[in-house]
């Protein structure tokens, strides 16, 4: 990023995981992520790692495990922001995968709308328009719920179906719905989050942009994050911030973030 793309849009990531999440490489360590963010001029690194079903998610060993990493941070005393929160899902319309233990420690929610690949996540319809539809249903899942900070990756949950690609689901989503859903989140302070699988992958997801400039036009908050598994991801990340600032001209103020950071 150049300096004043830097001072327009602070570096962030409000979407990392650490090897707490069980799809993250073991590099990912929080000391190791912090190291590599300092390096590449990071403003904040957010970590948000799975919270699954209990049947998966040891809940009190994880509630554990976040606190830990809140009092290391503090004694630490990094040269960024850094925030411990936690990425939780809808399981179906209306049913969100939740827990009271680690939500207490969780300094921001981001809630992933899409998890079709897991086995307990309801993924509804057959056509685009009726998978559409049913993505629409869980964002606004996780717009009713009230820790919900940030939706992640829209339209780029690992479909069942390989032609419900994003473009073509965007193509069939009732735009007239969206607007309520921005209507939604602008009143909840709900920020749609803009990361790699829609930014690095155009022939397959370039089109819910549109999605993004449909959020910002309507006077809703986007996040950005890296949903990074692993350190070369967040390295890539820093090196394309700058793209993503000046195609969709963000500016901190569009932003969702931290209190103190501009």
């Amino acid at each position: 990023m150049s300096i004043a793309e830097a001072a327009s849009a602070p570096l962030v990531s409000l979407h990392t995981h650490t090897d707490l999440s069980h799809c993250a490489k073991p590099e990912m360590t929080i000391d190791a992520a912090v190291a590599l963010a300092v390096e590449h001029g990071y403003r904040v690194l957010g970590f948000s790692d799975h919270v699954h079903i209990a049947e998966v998610t040891d809940r009190p060993a994880h509630a554990q495990r976040l606190r830990q990493y809140r009092s290391h941070r503090d004694e630490a005393d990094w040269p960024i922001q850094v925030l411990i929160g936690g990425e939780f899902e809808v399981k179906a319309k209306g049913v969100m995968v939740e827990c009271d233990e680690i939500l207490e420690v969780c300094e921001y929610t981001v809630v992933a709308p899409n998890h079709y690949h897991l086995d307990w996540v309801e993924c509804v319809g057959r056509t685009c328009a009726e998978v559409a539809a049913h993505e629409l249903d869980c964002f606004e899942t996780a717009l009713d719920w009230p820790y919900t900070d940030i939706i992640a990756h829209p339209y780029v949950g690992k479909l069942r179906e390989p032609e419900h690609e994003p473009n073509a689901m965007w193509k069939a989503t009732d735009k007239g719905r969206i607007r309520a859903l921005i209507e939604m989140a602008k009143e909840g302070g709900v920020a749609m989050e803009i990361q790699p699988a829609l930014w690095y992958h155009p022939e397959r997801a370039g089109r819910v942009a549109e999605l993004i400039d449909l959020w910002l036009d309507g006077g809703a908050l986007v996040s950005l994050g890296s949903d990074a598994h692993a350190l070369a991801s967040l390295q890539t990340w820093a090196e394309r911030y700058g793209e993503i600032v000046e195609r969709f001209d963000l500016s901190a103020e569009k932003m969702w973030l931290p209190p103190n950071v501009s």
